[in-house]
């Protein structure tokens, strides 16, 4: 885990920031799109490492020419119920098939302040350093996944710190039912475009569709094999332990951007 690194001279001018996003209200009438999935999200064990072209990818926030590293994580599309407070209420998996591969990139600094809606509420998050390409994907138990991967966007994901929302809930996905507690925002990830080449370029095909992504605990220890299909590699695999949960997530009031700014927290969530 990356340690804490604060730079004091900029303290103030954040705390303003804060203060303004502060009073800021959800946009009237903000609506998630109920047709978004959540995803529990495994480790990939071990990590899989291939040769690939750099990627360019370009967001909200930036346009960034990064190396791919490794494959990390693999989020299965999940069944989310919210088990507290009571009644509980059930959100259903849309598309089984689409699932995401995430690549871990070269670290881009980065410093962001934005406010956000999802199914646990209202945030302000303070968004830091890009970590992770999140590609659409195909995943089967009994060979390679055969046809064509789904056509959605792919993800650009940064570290984040907001408040804990500490709510129960029960994820359903392919592999069982497991009951956590919904934690602290680790992650978000911007809807991205995504370019290789000229010839192989990747648009945004939803612009408002984010992802908060959550710790959770107790984490799910166990471990599944897989068979796993995406842009950049074919791959049998092991899969687990979990412990993040990915929310749909609305993003607006976005305060400020930059490279180097307040408080340069680095949190990265292994």
């Amino acid at each position: 885990m990356r340690t804490l690194a604060t730079n004091h001279r900029w303290v103030p001018l954040a705390w303003i920031t804060v203060a303004a996003l502060a009073v800021l209200p959800a946009p009237a009438g903000a609506q998630l799109n109920p047709l978004w999935d959540h995803y529990k999200v495994y480790l990939v064990n071990p990590p899989v490492t291939i040769s690939i072209p750099p990627v360019t990818l370009i967001d909200q926030f930036t346009q960034f020419t990064h190396t791919v590293e490794q494959l990390e994580r693999f989020a299965n599309p999940t069944e989310k119920t919210v088990l507290t407070p009571p009644p509980a209420v059930t959100y259903p998996i849309n598309d089984p098939n689409l699932h995401y591969a995430w690549w871990r990139i070269s670290a881009q600094p980065f410093t962001g302040l934005i406010t956000t809606t999802d199914q646990f509420g209202d945030h302000t998050l303070n968004i830091f350093d890009a970590v992770y390409l999140l590609n659409p994907a195909l995943k089967s138990l009994t060979g390679i996944p055969t046809g064509d991967l789904p056509s959605a966007n792919h993800y650009k994901c940064y570290n984040c710190q907001g408040s804990p929302v500490d709510v129960a809930v029960r994820m359903t996905d392919q592999f069982g039912p497991w009951d956590a507690t919904v934690l602290s925002p680790r992650l978000f990830c911007n809807p991205v475009e995504k370019r290789i080449d000229a010839a192989n370029v990747y648009p945004i095909l939803d612009p408002e569709q984010h992802y908060t992504c959550y710790e959770f605990q107790t984490e799910d220890p166990h471990i599944f094999g897989a068979f796993i299909k995406d842009q950049f590699t074919e791959h049998g695999v092991e899969l687990g332990p979990s412990r993040l949960l990915c929310v749909p997530t609305l993003k607006h009031g976005v305060t400020s951007t930059g490279g180097s700014t307040w408080g340069k927290i680095k949190v990265l969530y292994r």
